[in-house]
């Protein structure tokens, strides 16, 4: 795509004081998973950026060996976002971590703001405070109404709860949102979405077939279920419908960036993000591959991921 053309998937983390966003950027930033992502913070001093991993600093932006950039979010959140802009050929997305009482899903609609395309709203609960915190009389409607409007929610502190406490929390989730419930940890393709690298061709499988897990270019996770699948021309429209409407539960992630027989000219993006699902065009068409990437949980039936993949057609 020409520089002008790129629009960087934004994804929002959120979570009330004390559920973990600042481990979980940390581990972002250091295990990017050969993603270059930005991420916006309130504050460098919450990030401890390993020093092995800074290559330099300015007075707002942080810029870490491994491809990453950290931007302090300052007064004007605009204006923050006009000079992550600046980076768009040097970097793959955009993280944007919402403080403990602000409300992630509104600051998601930056994701339609030019340059932009929205990726999903990630929040975070801890599992030995989250159902006090609900009740409480002071912050319990900000704390529900953060978990209600997520497509993802992730329970931190596992290595520290109980059987009884994950599951707990786990039941309380399920009465208060439609949004995907994992535990960490998780792979930086999850949380995020899959690094949607061009596929190799060369290893890749021949049109309409669904590669295994061997040799296609995207990143392997232990235990999750990665599939790709390159499509040998433009897809229908009612295809996609169907394929949103099809989805094998275990899914979590998944990207395509196709081209539609009435738009062929076009780049249609294909994204889910938990519980959510969306259909965008972002631009024309760049004469790369016609192809999408799901991620599964442990477990999910590859039969039915390769079954789901060639409803697109």
């Amino acid at each position: 795509m020409t520089p002008g053309s790129v629009r960087l998937p934004l994804t929002v983390i959120g979570g009330y004081l004390g559920a973990g966003k600042t481990t979980l950027l940390n581990h972002l930033l250091a295990n990017p998973d050969g993603q270059r992502i930005a991420v916006l913070v309130n504050d460098f001093g919450e990030i401890d950026i390993d020093g092995r991993l800074l290559d330099s600093a300015t007075d707002d932006v942080l810029r870490l060996a491994n491809g990453c950039i950290c931007c302090s979010v300052a007064d004007n959140f605009a204006e923050t976002l006009e000079t992550v802009r600046g980076f768009a050929e040097r970097i793959d997305r955009v993280v944007v971590e919402v403080s403990g009482v602000g409300q992630p899903h509104k600051v998601a609609q930056w994701g339609h703001s030019p340059g932009f395309s929205p990726d999903g709203v990630v929040v975070l609960v801890d599992p030995l405070s989250i159902l006090s915190r609900a009740v409480d009389p002071y912050v319990g409607d900000t704390v529900v109404a953060q978990v209600a409007r997520a497509d993802l929610v992730v329970i931190s502190r596992t290595d520290v709860a109980g059987a009884d406490e994950l599951e707990a929390t786990e039941a309380w989730l399920d009465g208060v949102t439609g949004a995907t419930v994992l535990r960490a940890p998780l792979p930086t393709a999850v949380l995020l979405g899959p690094a949607f690298r061009p596929l190799d061709v060369d290893h890749f499988p021949p049109a309409r077939r669904v590669d295994h897990g061997s040799g296609s270019g995207e990143p392997r996770h232990a235990d999750h279920v990665t599939i790709s699948r390159r499509l040998d021309g433009p897809i229908s429209r009612p295809s996609i419908e169907t394929w949103t409407q099809s989805r094998p539960g275990g899914v979590v992630r998944a990207k395509g960036l196709v081209r539609v027989n009435d738009r062929p000219n076009d780049r249609t993006v294909l994204q889910i993000c938990g519980s959510s699902t969306m259909v965008s065009v972002d631009g024309p068409w760049d004469d790369g591959e016609d192809a999408v990437v799901a991620i599964a949980l442990p477990g999910t039936p590859r039969a039915a991921l390769v079954k789901w993949l060639n409803l697109l057609r």
